[in-house]
């Protein structure tokens, strides 16, 4: 089985309906918090009294307001024969048929029974919400219609039954008696969160099928030990290489109690005295076992739901867990929520639901596998993961690594409105700019078309260029061509704002040079003749004085680093003497017009 869509309507944060599909392989929902990845997971629940309105001023315009009574649900699920006969368990089962098959009963008995032994996929339609459920089947045009389990509606039905496994199905047609074919499917979707414990010992017995709670988790690693001895070894393994603390697990029975529990040795060093509790460790020991055993033991694949697995995991057991998934677990269908990148990059996701809250309510948006595809070859051309980009509200361009490395520094102190929110990248091959021939405003558009061709790029603010020796007019000319996607800084370079005499000191003295402000000052007078005044240093070569002066200065024992030098010497004015900063405080602002 697998979910193929699952559609919303008045719920919680979703108002307008919203259809969210599904591909086999990994799933992952993204969003901000309260944006209703979680709700998606309730829905999946399939509980038939789920039912809580959206209430918003769209709703309920005016104080005291009633809302819409009724949310609406549809999950459709693809399946198989086979498989619903063995999740339902039953020696009978009822498949509802057209109205016209009736006409000729022979030749419904006939089709109905080729249909059982095809066993091709068919897929179930389960409506439900405020206690209504309904399911309706569509197979081949001969199995075609809706069961009510709410209020039995009286159709025509075709009871297959199997006396025996291999013998042909006898086939009637009747009415439809009350049966409920959507329970067995929803005791296969399993979920797994922070808030879930499964079960840490048990007294029950029974088959090695774990439930959706995992309850049953302690006798089910038993039954595993004792039924599938390589099974349960692989099962070690597997969650040794996600907790390398953990050589192995088992669930002794002992006074009449599954308890399960690990050992930090190896089962040959005989230490079970060392054994520790599973009740006794966190959450997410628990969560992994039940979800690898789901994994490792169910031969038909299985709906694995996991939300926001970075809650109880650590990123580098994330990503291990996710690999094993991948590779032992692949014909599983996982969803997912998650707020973390780790996910993004840790598998070969087949789709990314984007699930945007404007305030009032939900919009689904949906990046299938070719548009992801897609995406990242744009973004790997111009050397961008989409992790650089995840839960940012927009992107800030710049020149170079420099650039990338300080910008967030003087974002937060110029802009820490937007600060958090920003994403900082550096551009690519920044010479194509001045290449001879090229249009600068071009190859912004570029960049700005990755902003308008998935919601997984946050907007462009601007691509930000240092001045070089550009006159005036040109920049503001290239400024226009663009569409204000290219700026300039207003001095020639950054290390321009950074020529400070304290400051350099303060940097050379870190770095094991005996200077002082006083002798930096007087160097840096030589080197600009009348001073390091303002409007002396917008268009001074600022990373060549830098570099002269740390030589001189250190008589060559220091060389000056960009990426080590400019970042220490921003945060050192930004920290003793802001008002340096003043003008590009002010630029900066500008930007993100605030």
């Amino acid at each position: 089985m697998r979910i193929e869509t699952v559609a919303i309507e008045n719920y919680k944060v979703f108002l307008d309906r919203q259809t969210i599909d599904f591909s086999p392989g990994f799933n992952l929902l993204v969003g901000t918090n309260n944006s209703g990845k979680t709700t998606v997971l309730d829905v999946l629940d399939m509980s038939p009294g789920l039912n809580h309105p959206h209430r918003s001023v769209r709703t309920v315009p005016e104080y005291g307001g009633a809302t819409s009574p009724m949310s609406s649900f549809e999950v459709l699920i693809s399946t198989k024969y086979e498989e619903l006969r063995r999740f339902c368990g039953w020696e009978k089962i009822y498949l509802p048929i057209a109205a016209e098959a009736l006409r000729d009963i022979e030749r419904t008995e006939a089709d109905v029974r080729k249909f059982a032994k095809l066993n091709a996929d068919f897929v179930m339609r389960a409506t439900f919400g405020n206690g209504l459920q309904k399911l309706h089947m569509l197979a081949a045009e001969v199995v075609n219609g809706t069961f009510d389990e709410k209020n039995v509606v009286q159709i025509a039905a075709a009871k297959l039954q199997y006396m025996t496994p291999s013998a042909e199905p006898s086939v009637g047609i009747n009415l439809f008696p009350s049966q409920n074919y959507i329970d067995p499917y929803a005791k296969r979707i399993y979920r797994f969160a922070a808030q879930r414990k499964p079960g840490t010992e048990m007294t029950d017995q029974g088959d090695g099928v774990l439930d959706r709670e995992a309850l049953r988790l302690p006798f089910c690693i038993n039954y595993l030990a004792s039924n599938d001895s390589h099974g349960h070894k692989m099962l070690c393994e597997l969650i040794e290489r996600i907790f390398p603390s953990v050589k192995w697990i088992e669930a002794p029975y002992t006074g009449g109690v599954f308890r399960l529990r690990c050992l930090p040795c190896a089962p040959a060093e005989r230490r079970d005295d060392l054994a520790i509790p599973i009740a006794n460790m966190g959450t997410g020991l628990g969560n992994v076992i039940a979800m690898l055993y789901v994994a490792l033991t169910t031969r038909d694949p299985q709906v694995i739901v996991i939300d926001e697995p970075n809650a109880f995991l650590h990123p580098r057991a994330l990503r291990e867990l996710l690999a094993i998934l991948q590779s032992v677990g692949s014909q599983h269908q996982y969803i997912m929520t998650a707020h973390s990148p780790d996910v993004i990059t840790a598998v070969n996701l087949a789709s990314i639901v984007l699930l945007d809250f404007d305030g009032t309510c939900t919009k689904a948006e949906q990046v299938n596998e070719i548009k992801l595809f897609a995406l990242r070859g744009k973004l790997a051309d111009l050397g961008i993961r989409i992790t650089d980009l995840h839960s940012r509200d927009r992107v800030l361009w710049v020149e170079g690594q420099t650039e990338e490395l300080l910008m967030p520094d003087l974002l937060r102190y110029a802009c820490p409105e937007v600060a958090a929110s920003t994403a900082v990248l550096r551009v690519e091959r920044t010479g194509t700019f001045s290449r001879k021939g090229v249009d600068p405003s071009e190859v912004a558009s570029l960049y700005a078309r990755l902003s308008t061709s998935s919601a997984l790029v946050p907007p462009m603010v601007c691509i930000l260029l240092d001045a070089e020796e550009r006159p005036q007019a040109e920049r503001d000319r290239i400024t226009a061509d663009s569409n204000n996607s290219l700026r300039f800084l207003p001095r020639r370079m950054l290390e321009c704002y950074v020529l400070d005499a304290e400051a350099i000191a303060a940097q050379l003295t870190a770095l094991g040079c005996t200077t002082s402000a006083t002798i930096v000052e007087q160097a840096l007078t030589d080197h600009l003749g009348t001073g390091p005044a303002p409007a002396n240093l917008v268009d001074v070569d600022g990373a060549k004085v830098l570099k002269d002066l740390f030589c001189s200065l250190s008589s060559s024992t220091i060389e000056f680093r960009k990426t080590r030098d400019v970042p220490s010497l921003v945060a050192w004015i930004i920290r003793h003497k802001p008002e340096q900063l003043t003008e590009l405080r002010s630029f900066l602002r500008g930007l993100f017009e605030l």
